[in-house]
């Protein structure tokens, strides 16, 4: 094999990562919405069919952030979710200021496309999770998250 042949056969697996990369199936889009703005995000976790929390294969974007919306205090907030995320069912999770997972606040499962609620928005930005469950079952580890900020307008 030429010097030549070689650089041609490198280009050529080059561009094919290239390509192969930019065609990974998207993750499900989560919205929402308050006073008249909207904001959406892809998930920051989550499994196709064939992974898995426990196995740890999931994709997890490098440096994804979480979406702000502007609220005023007082007014509702919608979520939209996917046809796929609400056949799986889902919670509204509010983090709490710690670690520790058992001082999170969750929702009761929600198994339509939308949910509005009305937060408790004092100074301070409130951090919202939308979390995709394992077929409705709030104890199995969930499928997908989509992180938010909520801050007062």
């Amino acid at each position: 094999m030429t010097a030549r042949s070689r650089l041609v056969a490198g280009l050529s697996v080059a561009v094919s990562l290239v390509a192969l990369t930019g065609c990974q199936k998207p993750t499900p889009i989560v919205s929402m919405v308050s006073g008249g703005h909207t904001v959406h995000t892809d998930a920051t976790i989550y499994c196709f069919d064939g992974q898995s929390a426990q196995q740890q294969n999931c994709r997890a974007p490098q440096g994804k952030t979480p979406a702000v919306l502007k609220v005023k205090p007082g007014q509702p907030v919608g979520i939209d979710v996917s046809k796929q995320v609400a056949d799986n069912g889902w919670v509204i999770v509010l983090p709490g200021d710690d670690q520790d997972p058992s001082n999170d606040q969750a929702s009761g499962t929600q198994d339509s496309h939308y949910f509005a609620f009305t937060p408790q928005l004092e100074s301070s930005p409130l951090r919202v999770e939308v979390r995709m469950l394992d077929q409705g079952r709030s104890d199995a580890p969930t499928l997908g998250n989509w992180q938010f900020v909520l801050i007062p307008a």
